[in-house]
């Protein structure tokens, strides 16, 4: 290695204009193809790899679940009481200015109820009333056409004709004057979650009527952070112009991806900020001279550049997290060229510094380097990428250091009059032996022994939140949500999936059977989903003979005959029952897709995600804490079914991790411990060349049990 480069040093240094023609060439066209990589801000880049992670991810990122931003409205006087009547009216207002100012940044704003979607919806399960009864809903049905209950039915639909309501319900009483539409509409119960909110004047409320829910769906998904940076900026500048009694503040994920990228770049753009000033003063000051700190880093720019050309052509992106972590890099890539410029000043020519720090260097960097290509072995994405930035970035600053920086630091002029520098103040530091002061050693033995003691107490941090970024009031939004939706945090999504939709419904079907059979045991408290209103074409088929052998021609004259004397008692014309008479004998086929078009879109789009060759149902179910394993256990073994929960995704992820470093840190040990061998060939030197390390890794842990600093995914890989 000392050959070649100084071979390569001869040979520049002869062509002076060919070495600064090939250090453009290089910088630049790094420069070009580094500003080419795109950035991702995705938070979830830092979730590792793993079927059941990787299918809760994809949930998320394709379900509007995640996608939607829940505005609170409510009055700024906690204390005071109801006033719905202001909230409604502030929401009305709100929304027209959305709709007015920020319409490209939105797909739809749901805020009421539209009792035309009601209608309609109506409409579509009484015209295909069989495909949304079930078993159960047959006895029901016994019940209802008893001569007695036809009766007590009809007195009470004459009660509600006479009244002022029976304007609005006239068509429906005739269409189903026995009420069996009533048992398939009931099923629509299935998609309200919670119970802490009701209608009021068609507006969502809590039923303290304190708080009104608005739900923005935004045009752009959560990971898009520059368009979605916009909506939110616009939304508070539309909350903030409010000077009413009434409020509004929201919450979502769009919000807190907003949040984190925007406290990414700031924090990167300060953490490197900061370690290139430090770099910057300090070697001004230990070197006592002006070009030194710029030419030092001319190696660790080179190499940042170097390493972002590379991700160009390996991957084409790279995590601003994993960006962001670049100060670390830093700090090791100005060795490099410190080494190389330190030497310089104890030493009379450049020749010299190549022979003495051409070995140590290059085994130094190998080791350092396969340390961070270790990472391509874990499951998460961010740290690979932060392994190849690191990487490539000392593969570029050793380069750089070892061929380029000799002939930056100084001309055949200045080395012939160079004069090796007296030590400085630093320098008379490092030459301290404190390895000989028998008190110094007795001390660091026992913290070393104290520290190991505490060692056992750093723990790592499981909860994803706490690496989320969320301003005070984002997170005083959250705490708010949480208290109105009391079950938020309690939720256990249920994914069935198949290659079409129907293969998907088909197996929602079978878990929405055993749901049912669990809440029947209390083990769920309730469940939502789409079971009950997008049915898969085999079980409309066998619910539509299902009806067709219930009703037969006997059952339907005797119903239509009992109606027809009990109307007539109440002054009802026979010809007012034709319509229900119609839709016992109508010829029923399943639903198609354009029936339910417009249903799905503005009731069910976030429970079903539909892509090519592959489909998704999820089913939220609402259990308490203490029952969550009885629902993992139901449901383990179903092939088609996948359990998903925050709980689970902590849990995974923790086991992912601790093997993730359980294997880097024994394949780092033992690159480093086989390098040191190689290079000092005797066993005995290699390992206590390798105790250094273990007290310090000791330390670390031990200060960190102390101080009750936690792990977390970040920084257990970067340690």
């Amino acid at each position: 290695m000392k050959k070649i480069l100084l071979h390569i040093y001869h040979f520049y240094q002869k062509r002076q204009p060919a070495l600064y023609i090939s250090f453009a060439i290089i910088f630049l066209s790094a420069l070009w193809f580094a500003t080419q990589v795109k950035f991702e801000e995705d938070i979830a880049s830092i979730l590792p790899k793993d079927k059941k992670i990787e299918k809760l991810n994809a949930v998320f990122q394709n379900s509007r679940f995640m996608d939607k931003l829940v505005v609170t409205v409510a009055l700024k006087d906690t204390a005071a009481d109801a006033q719905p009547d202001s909230l409604v009216a502030y929401a009305d207002e709100l929304a027209a200015n959305l709709q007015q100012k920020l319409a490209p940044f939105i797909t739809k704003i749901n805020y009421k109820v539209d009792d035309d979607l009601g209608l309609e919806l109506f409409e579509t399960i009484s015209g295909h009333l069989p495909v949304y009864l079930g078993e159960k809903d047959y006895s029901a049905i016994d019940s209802l056409i008893a001569p007695v209950n036809v009766k007590a039915t009809l007195e009470q639909n004459f009660r509600t004709l006479t009244s002022p309501a029976g304007f609005a319900l006239k068509t429906m009483i005739s269409k189903d004057p026995v009420g069996i539409s009533m048992l398939a509409l009931k099923k629509l119960q299935q998609l309200q979650y919670d119970e802490n909110f009701e209608r009021y004047d068609n507006y969502i409320l809590t039923k303290d009527r304190k708080n009104l829910m608005l739900f923005i769906t935004p045009a752009y998904p959560p990971n898009n952070t520059g368009k979605n940076a916009l909506l939110l900026k616009g939304l508070d500048s539309i909350i903030d112009q409010n000077s009413s009694q009434v409020t509004a503040t929201y919450f979502g994920a769009t919000a807190v991806s907003v949040g984190n990228a925007l406290q990414l770049r700031k924090d990167s753009l300060l953490t490197q900020g900061i370690t290139i000033l430090f770099i910057i003063v300090f070697l001004g000051l230990y070197f006592r001279k002006k070009r030194a700190p710029f030419i030092i880093l001319i190696p660790v720019i080179f190499g940042a550049l170097f390493s972002l050309a590379a991700i160009y052509f390996l991957k084409g992106s790279i995590s601003v997290i994993a960006l962001g972590t670049g100060s670390v890099v830093l700090g090791i890539a100005v060795n490099y060229s410190l080494h190389v410029f330190n030497h310089y000043r104890h030493t009379r020519n450049i020749e010299e510094l190549i022979s003495d720090l051409a070995m140590p260097m290059t085994v130094g960097s190998f080791t350092t380097i396969g340390g961070f290509l270790c990472l391509q072995f874990v499951e998460s994405e961010m740290l690979k990428d932060l392994g190849l930035f690191a990487a490539f970035s000392l593969i570029g600053a050793s380069f750089c250091s070892l061929v380029f920086l000799p002939h930056f630091i100084a001309g055949k002029k200045e080395q012939a009059t160079h004069v090796a520098d007296r030590f400085s103040w630093i320098d008379k530091i490092a030459s301290l032996r404190p390895e000989y002061n028998k008190y110094l050693v007795l001390i660091i033995f026992g913290l070393t022994i104290l520290f190991a003691f505490w060692a056992g107490k750093a723990g790592f941090e499981s909860d994803l939140q706490n690496m989320n970024f969320m301003s005070s009031k984002l997170r005083a939004s959250e705490r708010k949500l949480n208290h109105i939706n009391q079950y938020a945090l309690q939720s256990v999504y249920l994914v069935t999936e198949g290659k079409t939709l129907d293969d998907a419904l088909v197996n929602n079907e079978k878990l929405a059977a055993q749901v049912e059979k669990m809440q029947d045991k209390n083990i769920v408290k309730k469940y939502s989903g789409v079971s009950s209103i997008i049915i898969s074409d085999s079980l409309q088929k066998l619910r539509i003979a299902r009806w067709n052998a219930y009703w037969t021609a006997e059952k339907k004259s005797a119903l239509m005959a009992l109606l027809i004397k009990e109307g007539a008692a109440l002054k009802f014309n026979a010809a007012a029952f034709e319509p229900f008479n119609q839709l016992l004998n109508n010829n029923y086929v399943p639903v198609d897709r354009d029936a339910m078009a417009e249903v799905r879109k503005n009731f069910l789009d976030d429970y079903i995600t539909e892509k090519p060759g592959r489909s998704t149902v999820v089913t939220l179910v609402k259990t308490i804490p203490e029952n969550r394993q009885l629902v993992y256990k139901a449901f383990e073994n179903e092939a088609h079914v996948t359990v998903l929960d925050k709980q689970y995704l902590t849990t995974r992820m923790v086991e992912i991790i601790n093997s993730d470093f359980t294997s880097i840190a024994m394949m780092t040990s033992f690159l480093v411990f086989m390098v040191l061998l190689i290079v000092y060939g005797r066993l005995e030197l290699a390992l206590v060349s390798f105790i250094p390390m273990f007290i310090t890794w000791i330390w670390i842990l031990g200060i960190m049990g102390m101080a009750g600093i936690q792990f977390n995914i970040i920084n257990i890989i970067i340690s």
